[in-house]
């Protein structure tokens, strides 16, 4: 494989069919939603759903980095273990393991779980163990749902890979609804939009009672509303197989909105809701508003030269994009894959940034690229900070969601925040438990 970066200037890639782009170089194994990293890894994913639990099935490697991570990201008495040994896996004991371990769950754990996720490893999924009928069976005998989910990275290069059917997982718990709200979901981020989102405020006028997100609910009983909603607004991909469940199963219609930071790119995302929602909506006083934070964070910023990550809370391309139009340089540009609606970013990134190198955070040759010495004035998402050590980092953070045209101040915030922070890429890794 040429270990070259990928240029701007040469893109000739074909779509694949499952509706995505095909990938610059090798498919992303490291950073998914795996249990050997921290931040939001398939068990933490699960876990949105409120008042459940999570046993999850494994052999001890992977079984030690989830603890670790529950440990450290606050969710480890809702996480239990079943640690599978060779013998269990030959003989398949392992199997009938799982009904006596969630029978102690349900008999031990006060209060009472009210719901469950059984996780399978692809030990399992290679075996072709069951895991959804055994999780059939234990619902009906113990009378709350449970769900089964699969951390298994032997299907990245798959049409339903661990990210996407993770967070389908988790909305399966929700039923069809004989009544429908006036109300939204926001699906595929793993917080609730900012609660300064012009997104409520706009919503509201348009006669939206309520905005809706998984991790708003603090009760089951308040998840299982969401299935009263009109509109699924899907604001990140990883949420597509949910989005397209939910449409099938609860007949809730989806629209695809993505998280976005430039300004035509917003506007765009707002007249995708009002066709949805076939409503006018008063979007003028938050352009300009926009229009004027651009103004006063470009003074107080000057001309930087950026490097955008992967990691960041957003989309590389349209980002690095954005970023351009408001007037810095963005030299560097590390992705891992391409979907659809990146071309046109990608297209304008040919003719107006023609320089930029995209780079992949998998390829082995990124092994020895720090020896490559990038230099930028700041970095926009960890990735990105690490392969061009020595600059300033702003996370833009999972762990929290801006949306609309105020995410370009929460942009710009935390780039002059990040500029102005003693703390090194190392504290920062450790402080945002994406490390463990």
């Amino acid at each position: 494989m040429n270990s070259q970066p990928y240029s701007l200037a040469i893109n000739e890639l074909g779509d694949n069919d499952s509706g995505t782009r095909e990938s610059i170089l090798p498919v992303s194994c490291l950073h998914y939603c795996p249990p050997s990293v921290g931040s939001w890894g398939i068990i933490r994913v699960g876990l949105m759903v409120p008042e459940s639990v999570m046993l999850f099935v494994s052999p001890n490697g992977c079984g030690r980095h989830g603890a670790i991570a529950g440990k450290q990201l606050g969710f480890k008495k809702r996480l239990f273990f079943l640690h599978v040994n060779e013998i269990d896996l030959v003989t398949g004991a392992h199997v009938e393991n799982v009904y006596r371990a969630v029978d102690e769950i349900m008999e031990q754990i006060k209060p009472r779980p009210k719901a469950m996720l059984i996780c399978a490893t692809c030990m399992d999924d290679l075996l072709g163990s069951d895991y959804e009928s055994i999780a059939y069976i234990l619902e009906r005998k113990h009378g709350i749902p449970i769900r089964a989910c699969h951390m298994d990275p032997i299907a990245m290069d798959g049409k339903t890979p661990p990210q996407l059917t993770i967070q389908r997982a988790v909305y399966d718990f929700l039923s069809l609804a004989q009544n429908k709200d006036n109300a939204i979901n926001i699906i595929g981020n793993f917080a609730p939009v900012d609660s300064g989102s012009d997104l409520y405020e706009i919503m509201s006028a348009a006669g939206i009672d309520k905005v809706n997100h998984v991790m708003a609910c603090a009760k089951l009983e308040e998840f299982y509303l969401m299935s009263q909603a009109r509109l699924n607004v899907l604001i990140k991909p990883l949420g597509r197989l949910a989005a397209e469940h939910m449409q099938y199963k609860l007949g809730i219609p989806y629209c695809y909105a993505p998280v976005s930071y430039g300004l035509e790119s917003i506007t765009y995302n707002y007249s995708i809701l009002e066709r949805h929602l076939d409503s006018k909506l008063p979007i003028a006083d938050y352009l300009a508003e926009a229009e004027d934070t651009i103004a006063y964070y470009q003074a107080e910023l000057g001309h930087l030269t950026v490097a955008v990550g992967s990691t960041a809370n957003g989309r590389p391309f349209e980002l690095s994009r954005a970023l351009i139009e408001y007037g810095f340089r963005v030299p560097y540009i590390f992705a891992d894959d391409i979907i659809s609606i990146d071309e046109e970013h990608i297209e304008w990134l040919k003719k107006h940034a023609p320089a930029t190198r995209v780079y992949t955070n998998v390829h082995p040759t990124m092994a020895d690229f720090l020896k490559k010495g990038l230099k930028v004035d700041l970095a926009v998402g960890m990735d990105a900070g690490y392969f061009c050590s020595g600059a300033r980092t702003a996370v833009l953070s999972l762990d929290t969601q801006a949306y609309g045209y105020r995410a370009i101040r929460t942009l710009f915030s935390e780039m002059l925040t990040a500029l102005n922070s003693s703390q090194s890429h190392r504290e920062q890794m450790y402080a945002s438990g994406m490390v463990i």
